[in-house]
């Protein structure tokens, strides 16, 4: 124990002594007067006082060096018992609950990672099924009714796979991949994964200036760009939606039907979809949610600013960062 302690624990003692040094006082004070007023010998009242005082300071050490023990062990982090039954009854009771808080969140945790490993594995086997369909949709001779089939299975792929990153995201450090992306190409090969809606939508596409080499992830720099831009398309119908570099923002801009202002600070939120996903009944109230939840874990900034139509612009801040892992 730090000897700079020392005189904070002789001021803590003494403070809770001092009923025990009053009465003490108070005790010898009425002795001496009771002798005085009858008269008692003085050298019995002297004998009976030293014989108190030595009992009394014995008790007064005793009691000095148990806590000045119990101040050391709590001081170097270890636990002491408490000195009342009542104490010890409380601490056990406390102990036992801490226990059992213990168990209930191991369980909990528990229960979240079977529910975890479960919905990873349903997303997994959905692929089959939708890699099929998109097979068997080939062979429909109807060409409108192809593509409307072609696009309905790419929004049940692209939602499974919203809910598998979704989970991916609790482990998000444990695949990571740092390496030089090429901006330009990421976004291009996006921008033809989508072609398809472009074409439905009636919506024109402007890439201005992308040429950069980004040191980050790849497939979750993708994914947080494919989200901004899948949820621009679902608004742009029959306008434009514009990627290009502002400094360090990458930008992508819409001229769709914009976000209600009382909805701009939520947008951002787990399961909120807001009036225009209410409206549509197209938003899982997951896109932007995950959005952010990638940008803060690969150190990015995420703006919004939107307004009822004319269009939503997001800015996604680029600019290397050294990444923290856990």
């Amino acid at each position: 124990m730090n000897k700079e302690m020392l005189p904070d624990f002789l001021t803590s003692w003494l403070r809770h002594r001092w009923l025990f040094l009053v009465s003490y006082c108070l005790f010898a004070t009425t002795i001496l007067a009771y002798s005085g007023l009858f008269d008692i010998q003085r050298n019995l009242v002297f004998y009976a006082l030293t014989l108190l005082t030595i009992c009394w300071l014995l008790v007064l050490l005793w009691d000095f060096i148990r806590e000045f023990s119990r101040f050391g062990k709590i001081w170097r982090g270890q636990k002491v018992a408490t000195g009342t039954a009542s104490e010890r009854l409380l601490l056990e009771k406390v102990e036992r609950l801490e226990v059992q808080n213990k168990l209930l969140i191991e369980k909990q945790r528990q229960e979240q990672t079977e529910l975890d490993d479960y919905y990873t594995l349903w997303a997994h086997q959905m692929k089959t099924p939708i890699a099929a369909s998109q097979l068997l949709a080939k062979e429909v001779d109807s060409s409108s009714v192809r593509h409307q089939l072609e696009s309905e299975l790419f929004k049940i792929e692209q939602y499974t796979g919203l809910v598998l990153n979704y989970l991916r995201l609790q482990s998000f450090h444990d695949d990571l991949v740092i390496e030089a992306v090429n901006l330009e190409e990421l976004v291009r090969s996006l921008v033809k994964k989508y072609s398809l809606f472009f074409i439905q939508a009636n919506t024109s596409l402007d890439l201005g200036q992308l040429d950069r080499l980004v040191k980050t992830d790849k497939r979750w720099l993708g994914l947080l760009i494919e989200q901004i831009l899948s949820n621009a398309l679902k608004y742009c119908q029959g306008g434009s939606i514009s990627i290009f570099l502002d400094g360090d923002d990458l930008v992508i801009r819409d001229t769709g039907i914009g976000i209600a202002e009382s909805d701009l600070e939520r947008v951002f939120e787990r399961g909120f979809s807001g009036f225009n996903g209410r409206r549509t009944q197209q938003s899982s109230g997951l896109g932007l949610y995950l959005s952010r939840k990638i940008a803060a874990e690969l150190g990015y900034s995420l703006k919004l600013k939107s307004k009822v139509g004319q269009g939503t612009e997001v800015r996604i801040g680029i600019k290397e960062v050294e990444l923290i892992f856990d």
